[in-house]
């Protein structure tokens, strides 16, 4: 017998595939989408830009779409995703940010189980990193595991556990380099038509108060990105766990672009090692209007205090 409370979490969760999407549903309204192949708007770019495995659109709760994908300036920046730029593996150089270099390829590798309990559900997706679209023979294996509260809110939010682990016996080494990670796109709403001319209409806060010129490279706790989208200001707040390595990390916040990336290597480089996994966590908060400070600092202070 299905429990009362299973029954209402069905209500507010559902999840369903929509071509070669799995669309996630949160109220009776769109979350985001997870792309398991290439969308329509790849074959408009070209063939090494094309991506699997990352999230777009995401929606805020009015349905306004907040994340960007295959831009003209950035056609390599896919909605919610997680590439290493300046890398090497086994001597070699790798890059899975800037495709057109064509030294890595993230791709969706399958769908795990997807988990409903009495606080919300859980989603588990596989991607692969490897030297190139032309190599099945893996680099690292990352899973993400993203859990949405069943909790009605004003608000979407949903949590990301990103763990990447090494498929061989080599590391996978990071360079020092001024981005590269988990990244966001925002939508192409955001950008000013004569950029060098006008301020940009989407606008960017931290938790420490700083826009996206005295932002950059700083560590905060978190980062809003948001503007005008249709007419209506909307945005979205990622938040980075304390407990992530070297937490608070850097952020490269685009001065003109609507980009912002969480950076580990900004400073120094690490390596992501053979039975070591990489284990990274971030909040993400869809709103619509301006975004409020002091609620955005009281939902960090609580995923903060999450184990």
């Amino acid at each position: 017998m299905i429990s009362r409370s299973a029954v209402l979490l069905l209500l507010f969760l559902t999840t369903f595939c929509v071509g070669e999407e799995i669309v996630v549903e949160k109220d009776g309204k769109p979350l985001f989408q997870y792309n398991i192949e290439p969308t329509a708007a790849a074959s408009k770019a070209a063939p090494h830009y094309s991506r699997t495995g990352y999230i777009h659109p995401l929606y805020s709760p009015s349905g306004k779409v907040v994340t960007g994908d295959y831009a003209a300036d950035h056609p390599h920046q896919h909605g919610l995703f997680f590439a290493w730029t300046k890398s090497n593996f086994r001597g070699k150089k790798t890059e899975f940010w800037n495709q057109a270099k064509k030294l890595g390829d993230v791709r969706f590798r399958k769908r795990g189980k997807t988990e409903e309990t009495e606080a919300g559900t859980v989603h588990h997706f596989e991607q692969t990193f490897t030297s190139g679209k032309d190599s099945d023979d893996p680099i690292l294996l990352e899973t993400w595991r993203i859990e949405i509260p069943s909790a009605a809110k004003p608000y979407f939010q949903f949590d990301l556990t990103s763990t990447q682990t090494c498929a061989t016996d080599d590391p996978l080494n990071i360079e020092k380099y001024h981005y590269g990670g988990m990244a966001i796109r925002g939508n192409v709403q955001w950008i000013a038509k004569k950029e060098k001319e006008e301020e940009p209409p989407g606008k960017m806060i931290t938790s420490e108060g700083k826009n996206r010129l005295e932002g950059n490279h700083s560590r905060p706790n978190w980062v809003a990105m948001y503007g005008p989208v249709d007419g209506d200001v909307c945005g979205v707040a990622v938040m980075c766990h304390p407990k992530n390595f070297r937490a608070p990390q850097w952020v490269r916040l685009h001065p003109s672009k609507p980009y912002f990336v969480w950076a580990p290597m900004v400073e120094e480089p690490f390596s992501i090692e053979p039975g070591k996994p990489y284990v990274s966590r971030f909040r993400y908060v869809t709103f619509d209007g301006e975004p409020d400070r002091n609620l955005l600092e009281n939902i960090w202070q609580e995923f903060a205090a999450s184990e």
